[in-house]
């Protein structure tokens, strides 16, 4: 955050206009960031991963990287650097598509940029993601935090009822974690709950009575928390709690799936509670949906999804 202030100090001389010419990679993305930043005030934190990894790219390789080094060739030393550091698939996706449509937006604002920089082969992500069944979302909310974790402190305890509120909520009302820590009382009209979701703009609306997987667990949740939501921390600390109760749990059955990992396609396994992540919550919902038979359209307004296409991607088949 220092360097976005800093470089907000510099552009406030004249913040009506913006010339790229000549500038250095980091510094476009935050002059996008700036721009964008005005109308959606946490998309500078969504760029902290590409930041960081731009900045390790460049200490290790001793270089200041312009637009226009971004091409091909610069995609496959910039994959390839971060599957090396172990980053997920999915992670390296994300900057990967954040970085190409900044570069797309800069050159607007006289930015040099390549003929290539679009032209990147992104890896493949994984084929199969994690979805939870009625019985193991009851199994998660009935789960006696206080007895099991009767020799921790109080504390602990307390974050833990939070984190396994949380989720089970989550596994309810079928949103995305970004929008399940805004959720407040002027979200609920009698069984209806409404958000307009910070990521898509979309309105979501759930009829908790008809479409949440248990209706009385979830009104429990909600008057237990005033209507708030339960947990509302960083989303890396809600993640690192939420595998070690899943763990604590039981869910610790080896799950195959199918990885990509060096241009070739590997089977892999791993304890089904590391899978378990803060947007498995929203597959489980979309999932148990489609298993209980609910209109593809219904489930269409519970998820907020713009088109059944995107929706489909959620759908768990196993």
């Amino acid at each position: 955050m220092r360097d976005f202030n800093s470089y907000l100090e510099k552009s406030l001389i004249d913040p009506f206009t913006l010339d790229l010419q000549g500038s250095s990679l980091i510094d476009v993305v935050l002059a996008c960031a700036r721009v964008k930043s005005k109308l959606h005030p946490n998309y500078y934190k969504s760029l902290a991963g590409l930041l960081y990894n731009l900045r390790t790219l460049e200490a290790e390789y001793k270089v200041t990287l312009v637009p226009v080094q971004i091409t091909d060739i610069f995609w496959g030393y910039f994959i390839t650097f971060c599957r090396q550091r172990g980053l997920k698939v999915s992670s390296i996706n994300t900057m990967c598509s954040q970085l190409k449509a900044i570069l797309g937006w800069a050159a607007k604002y006289n930015a040099t940029i390549s003929p290539t920089y679009g032209d990147i082969k992104l890896p493949l992500p994984r084929n199969q993601e994690i979805a939870l069944s009625a019985d193991e979302v009851s199994r998660i909310a009935y789960f006696d935090i206080d007895l099991y974790y009767a020799n921790r402190r109080k504390d602990f305890r307390k974050t833990m009822h939070k984190v396994r509120d949380h989720f089970v909520l989550s596994c309810n009302l079928y949103q995305r974690y970004s929008d399940m820590v805004r959720i407040e009382p002027g979200c609920f009209e009698r069984n209806i709950f409404k958000i307009v979701q910070q990521k898509t703009g979309q309105t979501a609306i759930v009829n908790i009575d008809r479409y949440s997987i248990d209706a009385p667990t979830t009104y429990r949740i909600l008057e237990k928390y005033g209507y708030r939501a339960p947990y509302n921390c960083s989303i890396g600390n809600y993640n690192y709690y939420l595998h070690e109760l899943m763990k604590d749990i039981g869910f610790v059955d080896e799950v195959r799936y199918e990885e990509w990992q060096n241009g070739v396609i590997k089977v892999v396994t791993a304890p089904k509670y590391k899978l378990i992540s803060s947007h498995t919550a929203r597959r489980t919902a979309i999932t148990i949906g489609v298993l209980r038979g609910i209109n593809i359209h219904d489930l269409k307004k519970c998820s907020g999804h713009s088109n059944l296409q995107s929706l489909d991607h959620y759908i768990w088949d196993d």
